[in-house]
């Protein structure tokens, strides 16, 4: 039998902490720890021409990656070597860390969200008195160079502008700010707390585990989250501590108690994803509290006082701005969960967003998560212990409902929820009474049922896309043209915006059609791009979406791909110089887009000249074909292989290469598209 008295150990694997665990799995691990090095050490190499240094960790990381899968995971090593071991890749995984996002600040040194530049501001705000709750914070856009792509839009297409996390989300910048650091401060923090809760991770878990961490730090969904600027990695490490070993707090005495609530009421006070999991884990406190003695009371009052101490850190650094502005305060760490914003993200709105089922009802897919949540919570519940394993977790599956379910929603709750399931102990599993199965499968169908609705509401608006217009060599959509039908009863209101990658841009203006759609009512839309950053570029997809503010609702039109070929020019490159007088062909293909040569003929193939000099473009001179002097662009039809061919020379003398591009034109809307590779021509003796 288990000794209760033994601290924070879990006690069915408990062999793993002690080494008798399969040597096969001990040695894949690590085996598997070094293959995650020598990709690190790859991932910097290169960057070796943009800061030479970096040459030395890439350098270390490869050689000690190669070290470990060599030794395979020592398995006749003293405990003390191990030791060594796992702190020597431990402190190359942080370097590489360190050194990684450092050369990502400077090849794109913006900051990438608007969640990041807010805090920051905020923490800059309060610095001089004044309170950032209920202020705008729009200047913190261009003082840290956010793109527009990086708002958070309201159905309406308006930014969001006010702070909407709790006070710890930018007081924990203050220090620094004190300090006189804040270059790149949101960033840095980002990757320092991300590596912290790596470190607590290593600590805390059974020993054959701990390579694993390395791996799980590593992946670069993490790493790219905490410099691109989701700033959920500041919770991490106080969710990680708070998860070591929770079913045990209601054993814990004296100065003991503090250690879960603590570091729980820490994390709720930098976003609103840990609250998702608090009623979860006060559940669980309570059925472990009771499992002793089978009385309610010995497990609801450890629950109580978990709660009221994870409440009070909770509230202490929002005390100040709860004082003098409640309403605003309260508005602000509330704005996520009733502002009416844009939905995103790679949840069940998916399908909505991408393939148009559903997006009649944005709100069922609110009440859809509730359903879930809730019915999660009465899972959880009626079948303690089944689901312990899964405490720090279970909150994500309600997430990946909602209208806003991005990624780091569904991944930055999995390093607290691997502590949680290898510090805690796994009784075994009983079977379901027949009622419990009963209330499981109500649970499950109104679940199903909520996925129904959401996913079976109709979109108000057909639309359709029925012109585009271009900005050329730029390659970009500037403007399109929309068939749209209101199908409902009513008149609607639509606001436009573009779906690039899944990416929402800032919303385009409006150049014709009616502001209020009468009901069952078809018009065209003149839509054009509002900034650079809205424009979708020709060599991608795009699609138009309209929103409804009142009805919350999305509509959108098919993918639309405005280039399925494109050109390749043969030769790819002139290395020497061609006399002047000699003649050079070009001969450039049409290509499917998997590269494969299209055999079209009759298609006409445009081929353009320009000098890139240093002081700006300059008219080439060149000869093409039958053309004079400097002829651009020059036109030739495709033979049945899909070639044209091109025959080039030059008799004046340049200081600077000739460029060469070639390109289609779409035969409807007559824009540029298929660009060929430039190919530079030095013309000369």
């Amino acid at each position: 039998m288990a000794n209760p008295q033994t601290p924070l150990v879990l006690q069915p694997m408990r062999h793993l902490q002690t080494g008798r665990t399969p040597d096969l799995w001990h040695a894949a691990s690590w085996m598997v720890c070094g293959v995650v090095l020598i990709l690190w050490g790859l991932r910097l190499w290169g960057y070796g021409t943009l800061t030479p240094l970096v040459a030395v960790p890439s350098v270390a990381l490869i050689a000690w990656g190669l070290a470990l899968l060599v030794w395979h995971g020592g398995r006749q090593e003293s405990p003390k070597t191990m030791q060594w071991i796992l702190g020597i890749t431990l402190v190359l995984t942080l370097v590489a860390l360190g050194v990684w996002s450092y050369t990502q600040m400077l090849t794109i040194p913006a900051y990438g969200t608007d969640e990041m530049a807010f805090d920051q501001y905020a923490a800059q705000l309060w610095l001089h008195g004044i309170d950032p709750y209920g202020r705008s914070l729009a200047a913190a856009f261009s003082r840290y160079q956010v793109s527009p792509n990086g708002y958070t839009w309201t159905l309406t297409g308006d930014p969001v502008t006010l702070l909407s996390y709790p006070a710890l989300s930018f007081e924990v910048y203050v220090p620094f700010l004190l300090m006189g650091w804040s270059t790149q401060l949101a960033v840095w923090m980002n990757v320092a707390f991300w590596g912290a809760g790596l470190v607590l991770l290593v600590w805390g878990v059974p020993r054959p585990v701990k390579p694993l961490i390395v791996v799980l730090a590593s992946l670069s969904v993490y790493i790219g989250y905490a410099v691109g600027g989701v700033t959920d990695a500041l919770f991490v490490p106080f969710l990680v501590l708070a998860a070591r070993a929770w079913d045990r707090y209601p054993q814990r005495r004296g100065w003991d108690v503090l250690w879960g609530p603590l570091w729980f009421g820490l994390a709720m006070g930098i976003k609103q994803t840990p609250w998702v999991l608090f009623p979860f884990l006060l559940a669980g406190i309570a059925f472990e509290g009771r499992s002793g003695s089978g009385r309610w009371r010995n497990g609801l009052v450890p629950a109580l006082r978990y709660a009221i101490i994870s409440g009070t850190v909770f509230l202490i650094p929002n005390l100040p701005f709860i004082l003098a502005n409640p309403i605003a305060w309260v508005h602000g760490i509330l704005a996520p969960l009733i502002s009416p914003t844009v939905p995103s993200g790679q949840g069940l709105i998916t399908l909505s967003l991408f393939l148009g089922l559903g997006g009649g009802s944005l709100f069922a897919y609110t009440v859809l998560s509730l359903i879930v949540l809730f019915g999660l919570l009465a899972l959880y519940i009626l079948t303690y212990p089944r689901m312990k394993g899964w405490t720090f977790l279970l909150p994500s599956l309600a997430l990946f409902f909602a209208t806003r379910s991005f990624g780091s929603y569904l991944v930055m709750l999995i390093p607290s929820a691997l502590m949680a399931l290898v510090t805690t102990t796994h009784p075994p599993i009983k079977r379901l009474a027949r009622r419990t199965l009963w209330a499981v499968s109500g649970i499950g169908i109104a679940i199903a049922g909520g996925v129904v609705v959401a996913l079976g509401s109709q979109s108000p608006f057909g639309m359709r896309l029925v012109g585009v217009h271009t900005t050329g060599q730029l390659a970009t959509v500037d403007q399109v043209k929309v068939s749209m039908h209101n199908t409902t009863n009513r008149p609607t209101r639509p606001y436009f915006t573009a779906d690039i990658g899944g990416t929402l841009t800032a919303f385009w203006n409006r150049l014709s059609g009616p502001a209020l759609l009468p009901a069952h009512a078809t018009a065209t839309y003149t839509l054009a791009a509002p900034n650079f950053y809205a424009q979708p570029p020709l060599t991608g997809g795009f699609q138009i979406v309209a929103f409804t503010a009142r009805t919350k609702t999305l509509s959108h039109t098919t993918a639309y791909v405005p280039t399925t070929w494109h050109i390749a020019l043969s030769p790819d490159a002139v290395n020497h110089p061609v006399p002047y007088g000699h003649t050079l062909t070009l001969t450039a293909q049409i290509l499917n887009r998997f590269d494969q040569p299209v055999p079209a003929s009759g298609v006409p193939i445009y081929l353009g000249q320009i000098i890139y000099a240093q002081r700006g473009l300059q008219y080439g001179q060149a000869l093409v074909n039958s053309g004079y002097p400097g002829e651009t662009p020059m036109t030739t039809l495709t033979n049945p292989q899909g070639q044209a061919v091109f025959t080039i020379r030059d008799v004046r003398r340049e200081n600077d290469p000739v460029s060469f591009e070639a390109n289609l034109v779409n035969s409807q809307d007559y824009y540029p598209y298929g660009y060929s590779q430039i190919v530079p021509v030095r013309f000369g003796h």
